[in-house]
């Protein structure tokens, strides 16, 4: 039996439903019954508990074959203090693992969690990767590039303002990955037999800067106009003030924008048929990010 955190995620949904496809048995943890109700039709067992509930954490993972384990990627927009609620995450999770003494363990990184600080939330997901390199298990980290479906949050930017928008220069090219990519790379990882903690990283289909992320939307979306506009680190800051984010997690945001573009957060792996992953950019835009973006438009009208 298997144990997903994070289970109605993005990436947790997707690894619940490749084991189940591999017939092995899941157990699913969120924080809702109703959330989890459509796992447990699946075939999942639901188990309800807060990431930070240590005790909890130990019921859910005991009698675990392997163990599925994820913090939050997503900032919680007006929390005062983000890395403490990201520690205190990890810290719980290690806490139940060592205790039920699970032997196998994947975990949710990102490119940069090498270095130990500069690099916004994902200084978090370093001391996920510190606190579990001490379990007596076999560990392996996969390090996802950055997200295709933040793209999702320009829907309103195009729409409004005919562009797409980010503080990122527009020529560095970043790992885009879909995240359904990386739940079935993770469920891999756990039905595969390995003696060894490693860490993959996952690029992604191919490299891809802002500008070129821009050509493919407006060649799709058929917006021949579109374009990319680099916003100012002042200009993106006072945006997320503006939209109600806190003053700590919008100076998270501005260090990840930094890392980028100064090459501080960086991949380390050289590209491969293993740590490449299928989803093309175009794959993702017309399946996810167009109807998204025709709906608004039906619901504007």
């Amino acid at each position: 039996m298997f144990v997903v955190t994070g289970a109605t995620g993005r990436t947790g949904r997707v690894v619940v439903d490749e084991l189940l496809r591999a017939g092995r048995g899941v157990r699913a943890i969120g924080r809702s019954s109703h959330g989890l109700a459509p796992l447990a039709a699946a075939g999942a067992e639901p188990f309800v508990a807060e990431p930070t509930d240590h005790a909890a954490l130990t019921e859910a993972f005991n009698g675990a074959e392997g163990v599925y384990v994820m913090v939050q990627p997503n900032y919680i927009p007006d929390s005062p203090d983000f890395p403490a609620h990201q520690r205190t995450i990890v810290d719980a999770m290690t806490v139940a693992l060592a205790r039920t003494g699970v032997g196998r363990v994947v975990t949710l990184s990102s490119w940069g969690a090498d270095k130990p600080s500069g690099t916004g939330p994902v200084v978090g997901l370093h001391h996920l990767e510190q606190r579990t390199n001490t379990l007596d298990a076999v560990v392996t980290h996969l390090r996802a590039g950055y997200f295709m479906e933040n793209l999702l949050g320009q829907v309103e930017t195009i729409r409004g303002a005919g562009v797409v928008a980010a503080p990122f220069d527009p020529d560095i090219a970043m790992p885009f990955i879909a995240t359904a990519d990386i739940g079935r790379a993770a469920a891999h990882s756990l039905l595969t037999p390995t003696s060894a903690s490693d860490i993959l990283e996952l690029h992604g289909e191919r490299d891809l800067s802002m500008a070129e992320v821009a050509e493919v939307i407006g060649r799709i979306a058929e917006l021949p106009q579109l374009r990319y506009v680099q916003q100012s680190i002042e200009e993106f800051a006072a945006a997320q003030r503006r939209a109600g984010v806190s003053q700590s997690v919008t100076g998270l945001m501005v260090e990840v924008v930094h890392a980028i573009n100064s090459r501080h957060t960086a991949t380390l792996q050289s590209r491969s048929a293993r740590t490449t992953t299928s989803t093309s950019i175009e794959t993702f835009v017309t399946e996810s990010l167009v109807p998204q973006l025709r709906t608004t438009a039906v619901c504007r009208r």
